[in-house]
Protein backbone atom coordinates (compact mmCIF):
# COMPACT_ATOMS: atom_id res chain seq x y z
CA UNK A 1 0.00 0.00 0.00
CA UNK A 2 1.37 2.96 -1.06
CA UNK A 3 2.62 5.81 1.33
CA UNK A 4 0.59 9.44 0.92
CA UNK A 5 1.08 11.44 3.97
CA UNK A 6 3.84 12.90 6.17
CA UNK A 7 3.11 14.74 9.47
CA UNK A 8 5.31 16.14 11.61
CA UNK A 9 4.05 17.04 15.00
CA UNK A 10 5.43 19.54 17.54
CA UNK A 11 4.72 19.93 21.05
CA UNK A 12 6.85 22.27 23.88
CA UNK A 13 6.43 21.94 27.30
CA UNK A 14 7.55 24.85 29.52
CA UNK A 15 10.28 23.37 32.47
CA UNK A 16 9.56 24.90 35.97
CA UNK A 17 12.50 22.75 36.88
CA UNK A 18 15.55 22.74 34.53
CA UNK A 19 17.08 19.87 33.61
CA UNK A 20 20.84 19.96 34.01
CA UNK A 21 23.90 18.44 32.39
CA UNK A 22 27.22 18.93 32.04
CA UNK A 23 26.89 20.06 28.90
CA UNK A 24 23.61 22.48 29.34
CA UNK A 25 20.42 22.69 30.79
CA UNK A 26 17.28 22.10 29.41
CA UNK A 27 14.77 24.40 30.06
CA UNK A 28 11.61 22.85 28.18
CA UNK A 29 10.85 19.62 26.62
CA UNK A 30 10.35 19.58 22.84
CA UNK A 31 8.57 16.49 21.12
CA UNK A 32 8.41 16.17 17.34
CA UNK A 33 6.69 12.92 16.23
CA UNK A 34 5.71 12.07 13.00
CA UNK A 35 2.98 9.81 11.02
CA UNK A 36 2.93 7.80 8.45
CA UNK A 37 -0.49 7.34 6.13
CA UNK A 38 -0.77 4.92 3.52
CA UNK A 39 -3.50 4.86 1.08
CA UNK A 40 -5.98 2.52 2.96
CA UNK A 41 -5.78 4.90 6.07
CA UNK A 42 -3.28 2.86 8.35
CA UNK A 43 -0.92 5.20 10.12
CA UNK A 44 2.29 4.59 12.08
CA UNK A 45 4.08 6.75 14.50
CA UNK A 46 8.00 7.66 15.22
CA UNK A 47 10.12 10.24 17.61
CA UNK A 48 12.96 12.39 16.39
CA UNK A 49 15.43 13.38 18.71
CA UNK A 50 15.58 17.15 19.32
CA UNK A 51 16.11 18.00 22.97
CA UNK A 52 18.88 20.57 22.04
CA UNK A 53 19.17 23.47 20.87
CA UNK A 54 15.16 24.88 21.81
CA UNK A 55 15.62 25.97 17.45
CA UNK A 56 16.78 22.24 16.84
CA UNK A 57 13.03 21.01 16.66
CA UNK A 58 11.70 23.45 14.20
CA UNK A 59 14.78 22.61 12.04
CA UNK A 60 13.79 18.78 11.96
CA UNK A 61 10.32 19.38 11.34
CA UNK A 62 11.62 21.16 7.92
CA UNK A 63 13.96 18.29 7.01
CA UNK A 64 10.75 16.49 7.04
CA UNK A 65 8.58 18.33 5.29
CA UNK A 66 11.08 19.43 2.36
CA UNK A 67 13.67 16.77 2.48
CA UNK A 68 11.70 13.10 3.34
CA UNK A 69 7.82 14.05 2.31
CA UNK A 70 8.98 14.08 -1.57
CA UNK A 71 10.68 10.70 -0.87
CA UNK A 72 6.93 8.99 0.29
CA UNK A 73 5.63 7.75 -3.42
CA UNK A 74 8.97 5.78 -4.12
CA UNK A 75 9.50 3.92 -0.49
CA UNK A 76 8.97 0.19 -0.22
CA UNK A 77 6.45 0.20 2.86
CA UNK A 78 6.20 -3.03 3.49
CA UNK A 79 10.05 -3.36 3.87
CA UNK A 80 11.18 -0.92 6.56
CA UNK A 81 14.91 -2.39 5.87
CA UNK A 82 14.55 -1.54 2.26
CA UNK A 83 13.13 1.87 3.04
CA UNK A 84 15.52 3.01 5.30
CA UNK A 85 18.39 1.85 2.90
CA UNK A 86 16.59 4.22 0.28
CA UNK A 87 16.20 7.13 2.24
CA UNK A 88 19.56 6.87 3.51
CA UNK A 89 20.95 6.63 -0.42
CA UNK A 90 18.44 9.35 -1.56
CA UNK A 91 19.69 11.72 1.09
CA UNK A 92 23.26 10.97 0.62
CA UNK A 93 24.71 14.40 -1.16
CA UNK A 94 22.45 16.64 0.93
CA UNK A 95 24.67 14.80 3.96
CA UNK A 96 27.94 15.54 2.21
CA UNK A 97 26.83 18.74 1.33
CA UNK A 98 25.09 20.48 3.65
CA UNK A 99 27.47 18.57 6.31
CA UNK A 100 23.61 17.99 8.32
CA UNK A 101 24.72 14.87 9.80
CA UNK A 102 22.91 14.67 12.89
CA UNK A 103 19.33 16.40 11.66
CA UNK A 104 18.86 14.26 9.03
CA UNK A 105 19.87 10.96 10.73
CA UNK A 106 17.30 11.74 13.67
CA UNK A 107 14.55 12.69 10.87
CA UNK A 108 15.57 9.18 9.24
CA UNK A 109 15.44 7.41 12.59
CA UNK A 110 12.02 9.17 13.35
CA UNK A 111 10.52 8.32 9.85
CA UNK A 112 11.98 4.38 10.20
CA UNK A 113 9.97 3.99 13.73
CA UNK A 114 7.24 5.22 11.86
CA UNK A 115 7.42 2.53 9.11
CA UNK A 116 8.27 -0.26 11.62
CA UNK A 117 4.88 0.58 13.97
CA UNK A 118 2.80 1.21 10.47
CA UNK A 119 4.13 -2.60 9.54
CA UNK A 120 3.44 -3.72 12.34
CA UNK A 121 -0.01 -2.52 12.86
CA UNK A 122 -0.61 -3.84 9.07
CA UNK A 123 -0.11 -7.01 10.43
CA UNK A 124 -1.70 -6.40 13.63
CA UNK A 125 1.30 -7.84 15.79
CA UNK A 126 2.76 -5.62 18.76
CA UNK A 127 6.03 -4.59 17.68
CA UNK A 128 8.20 -6.20 19.68
CA UNK A 129 7.37 -9.25 18.15
CA UNK A 130 7.84 -8.17 14.37
CA UNK A 131 10.87 -6.84 15.52
CA UNK A 132 12.10 -9.94 17.33
CA UNK A 133 11.09 -12.06 14.11
CA UNK A 134 13.67 -9.65 12.06
CA UNK A 135 16.65 -10.92 14.38
CA UNK A 136 15.94 -14.54 14.29
CA UNK A 137 15.13 -14.73 17.70
CA UNK A 138 12.79 -17.87 18.74
CA UNK A 139 9.64 -16.76 20.14
CA UNK A 140 10.36 -15.51 23.93
CA UNK A 141 8.20 -18.02 26.88
CA UNK A 142 4.74 -17.09 27.87
CA UNK A 143 4.01 -13.99 29.53
CA UNK A 144 8.09 -12.96 29.37
CA UNK A 145 8.18 -11.41 25.55
CA UNK A 146 6.05 -8.41 27.14
CA UNK A 147 8.17 -7.79 30.03
CA UNK A 148 11.40 -5.53 30.36
CA UNK A 149 13.21 -4.28 33.33
CA UNK A 150 13.23 0.01 33.53
CA UNK A 151 15.40 2.23 35.55
CA UNK A 152 15.11 5.74 36.51
CA UNK A 153 16.83 8.13 34.97
CA UNK A 154 17.54 12.29 34.59
CA UNK A 155 18.40 12.14 38.34
CA UNK A 156 19.98 15.73 38.96
CA UNK A 157 22.60 16.42 41.62
CA UNK A 158 20.39 18.96 43.40
CA UNK A 159 18.06 16.88 44.99
CA UNK A 160 18.64 13.90 44.06
CA UNK A 161 17.64 11.85 46.97
CA UNK A 162 14.38 13.57 46.86
CA UNK A 163 14.01 12.73 42.95
CA UNK A 164 15.36 8.99 43.69
CA UNK A 165 12.60 8.33 46.37
CA UNK A 166 9.94 9.67 44.04
CA UNK A 167 11.14 7.33 41.50
CA UNK A 168 10.71 4.69 44.04
CA UNK A 169 7.19 5.62 45.10
CA UNK A 170 6.64 5.38 41.29
CA UNK A 171 7.59 1.72 41.68
CA UNK A 172 11.47 1.95 40.17
CA UNK A 173 14.01 -0.27 42.14
CA UNK A 174 17.02 0.54 39.84
CA UNK A 175 18.49 4.67 39.41
CA UNK A 176 21.47 6.24 37.52
CA UNK A 177 22.17 9.83 38.55
CA UNK A 178 23.93 12.56 36.94
CA UNK A 179 27.50 13.34 37.13
CA UNK A 180 30.02 15.59 35.68
CA UNK A 181 29.97 19.08 37.77
CA UNK A 182 33.26 18.45 39.96
CA UNK A 183 34.58 15.92 41.79
CA UNK A 184 33.19 17.09 45.15
CA UNK A 185 29.50 18.10 43.71
CA UNK A 186 29.55 14.09 42.18
CA UNK A 187 30.90 12.27 45.54
CA UNK A 188 27.80 14.37 47.72
CA UNK A 189 25.61 13.14 44.92
CA UNK A 190 26.53 9.65 44.55
CA UNK A 191 26.94 9.08 48.82
CA UNK A 192 23.59 10.95 49.09
CA UNK A 193 21.87 8.49 46.19
CA UNK A 194 23.48 5.30 47.49
CA UNK A 195 22.62 6.03 51.10
CA UNK A 196 18.96 6.91 49.64
CA UNK A 197 19.21 3.84 47.51
CA UNK A 198 20.45 1.23 49.91
CA UNK A 199 23.20 -1.09 49.42
CA UNK A 200 22.38 -3.30 47.27
CA UNK A 201 20.35 -1.71 45.17
CA UNK A 202 20.96 -0.87 41.77
CA UNK A 203 22.70 2.60 40.77
CA UNK A 204 24.60 4.09 37.78
CA UNK A 205 26.28 6.92 36.80
CA UNK A 206 26.43 8.97 33.80
CA UNK A 207 29.18 11.54 33.38
CA UNK A 208 27.59 12.88 29.89
CA UNK A 209 31.21 12.77 28.25
CA UNK A 210 32.13 15.78 30.83
CA UNK A 211 36.00 14.18 31.85
CA UNK A 212 39.42 13.86 30.10
CA UNK A 213 41.22 10.61 30.21
CA UNK A 214 43.08 12.20 32.89
CA UNK A 215 40.18 13.32 34.74
CA UNK A 216 38.29 10.06 34.15
CA UNK A 217 41.48 8.01 35.39
CA UNK A 218 41.71 10.02 38.56
CA UNK A 219 38.06 9.88 39.51
CA UNK A 220 37.60 5.95 38.95
CA UNK A 221 39.75 5.27 42.61
CA UNK A 222 36.92 7.40 44.26
CA UNK A 223 33.93 6.09 42.14
CA UNK A 224 35.11 2.43 43.61
CA UNK A 225 33.07 2.54 47.04
CA UNK A 226 29.25 2.84 45.62
CA UNK A 227 29.47 0.13 43.76
CA UNK A 228 27.87 1.19 40.13
CA UNK A 229 26.22 -1.01 38.11
CA UNK A 230 28.18 1.11 34.81
CA UNK A 231 29.61 4.52 34.30
CA UNK A 232 28.15 6.05 31.39
CA UNK A 233 30.19 8.29 28.89
CA UNK A 234 33.17 9.23 31.15
CA UNK A 235 34.85 10.45 28.25
CA UNK A 236 33.25 11.73 25.02
CA UNK A 237 32.08 9.69 22.45
CA UNK A 238 34.71 10.83 19.73
CA UNK A 239 37.66 9.94 22.28
CA UNK A 240 40.73 7.19 20.77
CA UNK A 241 40.32 4.27 21.55
CA UNK A 242 43.16 3.74 23.45
CA UNK A 243 41.70 6.26 25.88
CA UNK A 244 38.83 3.84 26.26
CA UNK A 245 40.34 0.98 26.74
CA UNK A 246 43.04 2.42 29.37
CA UNK A 247 39.94 3.83 31.31
CA UNK A 248 38.10 -0.31 30.86
CA UNK A 249 41.56 -1.64 32.30
CA UNK A 250 41.52 1.01 35.25
CA UNK A 251 37.75 0.83 35.85
CA UNK A 252 36.22 -0.97 39.22
CA UNK A 253 32.56 -0.86 37.52
CA UNK A 254 31.60 -1.41 33.68
CA UNK A 255 31.44 1.49 31.11
CA UNK A 256 28.67 2.13 29.23
CA UNK A 257 28.74 4.50 26.22
CA UNK A 258 26.37 4.52 22.56
CA UNK A 259 24.01 7.73 22.61
CA UNK A 260 26.41 9.64 20.59
CA UNK A 261 27.98 7.65 18.34
CA UNK A 262 26.09 7.93 14.66
CA UNK A 263 27.38 5.07 12.29
CA UNK A 264 27.49 1.60 12.06
CA UNK A 265 31.29 1.53 12.47
CA UNK A 266 31.73 3.72 15.03
CA UNK A 267 29.39 1.23 17.22
CA UNK A 268 32.01 -1.57 15.89
CA UNK A 269 34.88 -0.03 17.26
CA UNK A 270 33.52 0.96 20.03
CA UNK A 271 31.89 -2.71 20.75
CA UNK A 272 35.08 -4.32 19.55
CA UNK A 273 37.85 -2.62 21.45
CA UNK A 274 36.59 0.05 24.54
CA UNK A 275 35.95 -2.69 26.95
CA UNK A 276 32.21 -1.81 27.17
CA UNK A 277 30.09 -3.47 29.72
CA UNK A 278 26.58 -1.81 28.38
CA UNK A 279 25.92 -0.78 24.52
CA UNK A 280 23.14 2.53 24.44
CA UNK A 281 22.08 3.51 20.70
CA UNK A 282 19.26 5.80 20.61
CA UNK A 283 16.68 4.89 18.08
CA UNK A 284 15.35 8.34 18.12
CA UNK A 285 18.75 9.78 17.82
CA UNK A 286 20.44 7.50 15.27
CA UNK A 287 19.02 4.39 13.22
CA UNK A 288 15.95 3.85 14.27
CA UNK A 289 14.79 0.46 14.50
CA UNK A 290 16.23 -0.44 11.23
CA UNK A 291 20.05 0.22 12.63
CA UNK A 292 19.35 -0.46 15.98
CA UNK A 293 18.91 -3.81 15.17
CA UNK A 294 22.22 -4.19 13.66
CA UNK A 295 23.78 -3.01 16.94
CA UNK A 296 21.47 -5.45 18.90
CA UNK A 297 22.96 -8.39 16.36
CA UNK A 298 26.36 -7.02 17.45
CA UNK A 299 26.06 -6.64 20.66
CA UNK A 300 24.93 -9.89 20.95
CA UNK A 301 28.35 -11.50 19.00
CA UNK A 302 30.72 -9.02 21.55
CA UNK A 303 29.20 -10.15 24.58
CA UNK A 304 28.05 -6.66 25.52
CA UNK A 305 24.54 -5.77 27.35
CA UNK A 306 22.35 -3.57 24.79
CA UNK A 307 20.63 -1.17 27.36
CA UNK A 308 19.07 1.55 25.13
CA UNK A 309 19.03 5.21 25.77
CA UNK A 310 16.18 7.28 25.69
CA UNK A 311 15.24 10.79 26.80
CA UNK A 312 12.27 12.11 25.09
CA UNK A 313 8.48 11.90 24.37
CA UNK A 314 6.16 8.94 24.40
CA UNK A 315 6.87 7.39 21.07
CA UNK A 316 10.23 7.23 21.34
CA UNK A 317 9.80 5.16 24.58
CA UNK A 318 7.52 2.57 23.39
CA UNK A 319 9.43 2.06 20.38
CA UNK A 320 13.06 1.99 22.62
CA UNK A 321 10.70 -0.82 24.76
CA UNK A 322 9.56 -2.87 22.19
CA UNK A 323 13.50 -3.08 20.53
CA UNK A 324 14.33 -3.77 23.87
CA UNK A 325 12.03 -6.77 24.29
CA UNK A 326 12.74 -8.05 20.70
CA UNK A 327 16.45 -8.06 21.63
CA UNK A 328 16.23 -10.69 24.79
CA UNK A 329 19.24 -9.01 25.91
CA UNK A 330 18.29 -8.63 29.90
CA UNK A 331 19.31 -5.29 29.52
CA UNK A 332 17.23 -2.19 31.21
CA UNK A 333 15.12 0.45 29.57
CA UNK A 334 16.02 4.26 30.60
CA UNK A 335 13.03 5.91 31.98
CA UNK A 336 13.20 9.77 32.46
CA UNK A 337 11.65 10.38 35.99
CA UNK A 338 11.62 14.40 35.49
CA UNK A 339 8.03 16.20 34.53
CA UNK A 340 7.25 15.68 30.96
CA UNK A 341 3.55 15.38 29.88
CA UNK A 342 4.62 14.97 26.13
CA UNK A 343 5.84 11.33 27.82
CA UNK A 344 2.91 10.65 30.66
CA UNK A 345 -0.22 11.89 29.08
CA UNK A 346 -0.13 9.64 25.73
CA UNK A 347 0.86 6.74 27.77
CA UNK A 348 -1.92 6.83 30.03
CA UNK A 349 -0.71 4.68 32.40
CA UNK A 350 1.05 2.27 29.90
CA UNK A 351 4.65 1.83 30.63
CA UNK A 352 4.05 2.18 34.88
CA UNK A 353 7.21 0.22 36.25
CA UNK A 354 6.05 -2.56 39.14
CA UNK A 355 8.73 -3.42 41.08
CA UNK A 356 11.52 -2.20 38.69
CA UNK A 357 9.57 -3.90 35.83
CA UNK A 358 7.44 -2.42 33.15
CA UNK A 359 4.75 -4.33 30.86
CA UNK A 360 4.50 -3.25 27.11
CA UNK A 361 0.79 -2.07 25.85
CA UNK A 362 -0.55 -5.24 24.26
CA UNK A 363 -1.88 -3.75 20.87
CA UNK A 364 -0.47 -3.69 17.28
CA UNK A 365 2.96 -1.43 16.43
CA UNK A 366 4.00 0.70 19.41
CA UNK A 367 0.53 -0.35 21.44
CA UNK A 368 -1.06 3.12 21.33
CA UNK A 369 -2.85 5.32 18.79
CA UNK A 370 -2.11 9.07 20.68
CA UNK A 371 -4.54 11.14 21.17
CA UNK A 372 -3.71 14.89 19.54
CA UNK A 373 -6.31 16.46 21.84
CA UNK A 374 -4.81 15.81 25.16
CA UNK A 375 -1.84 17.55 23.94
CA UNK A 376 -3.30 20.49 22.75
CA UNK A 377 -1.99 23.12 25.12
CA UNK A 378 1.56 22.07 24.04
CA UNK A 379 1.30 22.00 20.08
CA UNK A 380 3.48 23.86 17.95
CA UNK A 381 2.57 25.44 14.57
CA UNK A 382 4.40 23.21 11.96
CA UNK A 383 7.39 25.77 10.61
CA UNK A 384 6.28 27.25 7.29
Amino acid sequence: MPLTRLTPHLFRVPLAEPVVTSFGTMRARWALWVSLEDADGARGWGEVWCNFPDSGALHRARLLQEVFAPLLPALPSADPLQAARQMTASTRILRLQSGEFGPLDQCLAGLDTALWDLHARRLGQPLHRVLRQALGQPPAPDGAEDRVRAYASGINPQGAADTLRRAAAQGHRAFKVKIGFGAAQDLRTLEESRACAGASAWLAADANQAWSRAEAMAMLPRLACFGLAWLEEPLAADAGTADWQALSRGAPMPLAAGENIHQLDGFEEALAQWGLGAMQPDLAKWGGPSGCLEVVRRCRHHGVLYCPHYLGGAIGLLASAHLLAASGSGGLLEMDVNPNPLRTVPLAGALQPEEGWVTLPPGPGIGIEPDLATLQAWRQPNPA
